[in-house]
């Protein structure tokens, strides 16, 4: 499982964030209400944002200060939220990698390269790991 990264702790209340932007704050919660950012919320309901998220809005303005319109910055957000999850996938195939290298070394068994997974129900075994990796799961039950 990752653990936690600075960037993704909420701290930065919405006037720090207009600061560090350059955005008013009924800009800030604009983005919001376009799901471009999530701020946490306390208990009192006040917005908290993580420095990705400060990232997130300076790219934003960075993007329609060159003439991008909305649309398109919503598709390049989009995007790129694909390549990062496609990255993640590649990271649950190499812990799966590991994870069926290691049941091998354990039983003593022989090490095949020919296969990262030499099993015949595969694609199910990944479909599981990738789950429990994107749900922030790790599966602590072994072998099913």
């Amino acid at each position: 499982m990752k653990h936690a990264n600075h960037s993704e702790e909420p701290l930065f209340s919405i006037g720090v964030v207009k600061e560090a932007t350059g955005l008013t704050e009924r800009r800030i919660r604009y983005y919001e209400t376009l799901h471009f950012i999530s701020p946490r919320r306390t208990q009192g309901n006040q917005r908290l944002y993580t420095q990705r998220e400060i990232d997130r809005l300076k790219y934003i303005k960075s993007l329609l200060d060159h003439g991008v319109s909305l649309k398109e910055v919503r598709v390049q957000l989009q995007q790129e939220e694909l390549i990062s999850r496609d990255h993640d996938y590649d990271e649950v195939e190499r812990d799966a990698e590991g994870f069926f290298q290691g049941k091998l070394i354990a039983r003593k068994a022989e090490i095949h390269r020919d296969s990262l997974y030499p099993l015949i129900n595969r694609h199910e075994i990944i479909r599981r790991l990738s789950r429990n990796h994107f749900n922030g799961h790790e599966d602590t039950k072994g072998d099913r």
